[in-house]
């Protein structure tokens, strides 16, 4: 069972980075305060860069985490989870530092707490999703 719920909390984490990618596509309003913009790129790099690296950040996100997900339940090789795990994360935690107000507050802090968690049993504990009993 618990293996169900850590690959469905990675799935609808890499799902709601959609959000980002709807709002920088004026698709859809997530966080009215937020125009698209970066704090750094869009100053630096112009508006252009700057939309083209947050989309990349968010489809990176989405896959890996859909990905991450899909190593948790067996359907990709186990060997994907540490490189995965952590390039997924760092992805997802430079979108929050470049894109701060991407997301409503407290979407963001979930993310961060995702992100966190998820470097710090990878890196620290050196958790694998194996290790979990078979449900």
């Amino acid at each position: 069972m618990l293996k169900i719920v850590i690959g469905l909390v990675l799935l609808a984490h890499g799902i709601g980075h959609s959000m980002g990618l709807l709002q920088l596509f004026r698709v859809a309003v997530v966080n009215p305060t937020w125009k698209g913009d970066s704090w750094l790129l869009t100053s630096v790099a112009g508006s252009t860069v700057s939309t083209v690296v947050g989309a990349t950040i968010w489809i990176a996100a989405i896959i890996g985490f859909a990905a991450l997900a899909g190593v948790v339940f067996g359907w990709l090789p186990a060997a994907w989870w540490q490189p995965l795990a952590i390039g997924s994360a760092v992805v997802s935690l430079a979108g929050l530092v470049l894109y701060p107000m991407a997301f409503p507050p407290l979407s963001s802090i979930g993310a961060l707490a995702v992100d966190v968690v998820l470097l710090v049993a990878v890196v620290w504990a050196s958790w694998m999703p194996s290790e979990l009993s078979a449900s």
